[in-house]
């Protein structure tokens, strides 16, 4: 069975001349353009074998793979050609853009179109493709998210689910059904009943996928109005770090009561989101997982830390508790 190209090895110290590359490759060539697709494939491939990182072959051989409906391949290859640097660039983005349509990914397609044409490095004979292009990745996302049933994402339906299948609903959603859905997660989000960390997965896309709206989370005794567009990935958030720094500081003679603030601190900056606990400085809230795991490995908590944020963190390891049972 022939190998896939990420299982390219180079061949070691066995030399190999230089006309013998050019012979493969121009026997592949010559394939291609007699569109006998297999056998080029399979002659640019032993050219790969000697040059992992030969543009021409890596261009022609994605193009095989297209032609034979292998896109997840096509799609890798085309990639690394990318960071090789193509011959053909504007060739090798409308590749590029056809193999991300046949795999479903729309958004990306849309973000490298855009680009092409915001940065103006299109000529005007192109322009007018690409725009044909753009357009065609729209309809066919479009008709992709026609076959989600959105009556599923009712709060009505979506309750009927555990919280576990109410989280792997939400993340088997494509992204680009966000938008079209996005009254309905909205109704989801703001639902007090709904599963909190499928609250958060629905909050991380719709910012990621740059949805514009105003929603009213409600997370233990936390209650706010938030724009969508404002949200941040809290791993990089400023505060977060300052909490990691101050665990990676005082523990750092413990480092298994270290990744286990870690991961304790992380889990519930998830659970939380997008709240995070900002009632306290850095120092309190870092205080009061030391002090929460002291309780855990001694059975004594330290008495000056906030009662009320310790009682928070014990809840949140009790919501998930329950919600693993």
């Amino acid at each position: 069975m022939r190998k896939k190209y990420r299982e390219l090895k180079r061949k070691g110290n066995v030399v190999v001349f230089p006309t013998t590359i050019e012979r493969l490759l121009t026997e592949g060539m010559t394939l291609l353009k007699q569109e006998r697709y297999e056998e080029a494939r399979d002659g640019l491939y032993q050219v790969l074998t000697y040059e992992p990182e030969h543009p021409a072959a890596l261009g022609a051989y994605s193009y095989c793979l297209y032609e034979l409906g292998d896109y997840d391949e096509a799609l890798e290859v085309c990639r690394e050609l990318l960071k090789v640097g193509p011959i053909h660039y504007l060739e090798t983005m409308e590749l590029y853009i056809s193999i991300l349509m046949q795999v479903r990914e729309f958004e990306e397609a849309e973000r490298v179109i855009e680009a092409l044409i915001d940065e103006k490095v299109l000529p005007e004979e192109r322009l007018e493709q690409f725009h044909l292009l753009r357009d065609l990745n729209e309809r066919i996302a479009s008709k992709s998210i026609e076959k989600i049933d959105a009556d599923q994402f009712t709060p009505e339906v979506f309750l009927k689910l555990n919280p576990y299948e109410q989280e792997r609903k939400v993340m088997e959603l494509p992204p680009s059904s966000f938008k079209p859905l996005k009254d309905k997660l909205i109704a989801l989000v703001e639902h007090p009943e709904i599963d909190l960390l499928a609250k958060t997965y629905i909050l991380f896309i719709m910012q990621q996928e740059k949805i514009i709206a105003k929603v009213n989370i409600h997370k233990f005794h936390y209650i706010g109005e938030f724009n969508i567009s404002d949200l941040t990935d809290p791993q990089e958030s400023p505060r977060v770090h300052d909490i990691k720094t101050i665990f990676a500081e005082q523990l750092a003679k413990d480092p298994t009561r270290l990744e286990m603030a870690n991961e304790l601190f992380e889990r519930h900056v998830y659970l939380f989101y997008p709240f995070l606990m900002d009632e306290y400085d850095a120092k309190e809230v870092a205080e009061a997982y030391m002090s929460y795991l002291d309780l855990l490995f001694t059975g004594v908590a330290d008495e000056t830390s906030d009662e009320d944020l310790q009682n928070l963190l014990m809840q949140a390891e009790m919501w998930f508790e329950m919600r693993n049972r």
